[in-house]
């Protein structure tokens, strides 16, 4: 009777070494099994990743191309839904979409000075109208101040001066080197023209909800020349205090029809005063030679969409375009 009740203890024992085993195997082949799926969609996700990248990356090469050959694209009926954004272009497995800007219609935040040092008290009206605009119709969002502008000023312009805007009754003082040197981490006044809209973030005062809104309407681009037959209505709206909203309608509704072809045209306007016109006749242009785009490319590879933007400079004289600036957003 014992030896039974031994043999019956060891096969037990046996019994309970297989089971166990069992379940350390099955739970290695688990891990396994759950480390190899989360390898393969890691993969799998890369794979997407980079097709929509290539996708959003076509869509800039498809934007070269048609600036580079068109001398008007924004009113070129080949590549009007092209510049709009609301065509999606296949692209191998996945779709680009492009929206194009005219960089030449916005406002120069690098020329509210002039050459010669002395400010351009014309475009720096035109700057605190588009704030006017902006605060009037931007329901919900926050005010912007008037203290942007002379900041801005004080961080292209070479001297140290702090800039002070004497017909401003508020918010009129810009800020230099010694401001910067007292922030958390300490920085240097650039004293030289911006190069990229997201500088501004580094001005005193500016913030990334004020550059929202501001952003399509400003440029650091170009010669400064607001262009007639590009610009959008807010920034036609702001060229000077008495161009009314119906003016501004009668010029788009002219250049839908016909883009102007010289500036003197523009006295054909109903509405349009020689007050204003001479007023701003230095600011603005029909074109020229020198065209800057901003080209947002959206690429799509399945649920996964991302966007490249980028500014580019077509060049009548070389027959180039040139990539002056590259973003991943």
């Amino acid at each position: 009777m014992r030896r039974n009740v031994r043999r019956f203890d060891r096969s037990g024992f046996i019994l309970i070494v297989v089971l166990g085993a069992v379940v350390t195997l099955s739970a290695l082949l688990f891990g396994f099994h759950h480390t190899m799926r989360t390898k393969l969609s890691t993969a799998h996700s890369f794979y997407r990743a980079e097709q929509a990248w290539n996708c959003a990356r076509a869509g800039v090469n498809i934007a070269v191309a048609a600036i580079r050959n068109s001398d008007d694209l924004l009113r070129d009926t080949r590549f009007s839904k092209l510049a709009s954004g609301e065509k999606a272009i296949p692209v191998a497995d996945g779709t680009c979409s492009v929206t194009i800007t005219e960089e030449n219609g916005l406002l120069n935040v690098n020329r509210l000075r002039r050459d010669t040092g002395q400010l351009d008290r014309t475009r720096i009206d035109q700057f605190l109208r588009l704030i006017d605009l902006l605060n009037r119709h931007k329901t919900g969002a926050a005010r912007i101040g008037y203290g942007i502008v002379p900041a801005i000023i004080d961080w292209i312009d070479p001297d140290t001066d702090v800039t002070h805007l004497a017909f401003v009754q508020r918010d009129n003082l810009g800020a230099e080197e010694d401001y910067y040197r007292t922030l958390d981490p300490p920085c240097g006044c650039a004293n030289a023209p911006v190069g990229s809209l997201e500088e501004l973030l580094r001005v005193r005062g500016v913030t990334p909800e004020m550059l929202g809104q501001l952003r399509d309407s400003l440029t650091t681009f170009g010669d400064g020349k607001v262009n007639v037959n590009a610009a959008p209505k807010l920034v036609l709206e702001c060229l000077h205090e008495q161009m009314s909203p119906a003016v501004v309608q009668m010029i788009l509704n002219r250049r839908q029809l016909k883009p102007f072809s010289t500036i003197v045209e523009l006295k054909e306007v109903s509405g349009m005063t020689d007050n204003v016109y001479q007023a701003i006749k230095e600011t603005i242009s029909t074109g020229g030679p020198g065209r800057y785009y901003r080209v947002i490319s959206r690429g799509t590879a399945r649920d996964l969409s991302v966007t490249v933007e980028v500014v580019l400079q077509r060049n009548t004289q070389a027959g180039n375009v040139d990539i002056l600036q590259y973003r991943e957003l």
